[in-house]
């Protein structure tokens, strides 16, 4: 786990990690598309959270990474992708999608 500024988020990851028994890895990433915010994987092997981070060493994206471990809360098991204007698409299985709006192309 990264070392984190915010205590009650370093006591969520814990406490996903203490329940599924995987843990939670971040990576922040630069992404060519300026709308993706975030994105959640869940690997056999742990949680793969990949978030924007513009200005790396900032804890600007604190809000952010909260708003992903709510997914995982929320939606374990699936992938959960972010993208700017609250858009979210949430892929049930490789082959088969439920989008609540359609994600950017």
């Amino acid at each position: 786990m990264a070392h984190l500024s915010d205590p009650d988020i370093e006591a969520r990851i814990r406490r996903i990690e203490g329940v599924t028994g995987k843990p939670v890895i971040l990576r922040s990433v630069r992404p060519s598309c300026h709308c993706f915010r975030g994105r959640v994987t869940e690997r056999s092997n742990c949680f793969l959270i990949e978030y924007r981070d513009e200005t790396p060493g900032y804890f600007w994206d604190h809000d952010l990474i909260r708003e992903l471990l709510m997914c995982i809360e929320q939606h374990r098991g699936r992938k959960v992708t972010l993208y700017d204007g609250d858009v979210q698409y949430v892929e049930v299985s490789a082959r088969r999608a439920f989008r609540r709006s359609r994600p950017p192309r």
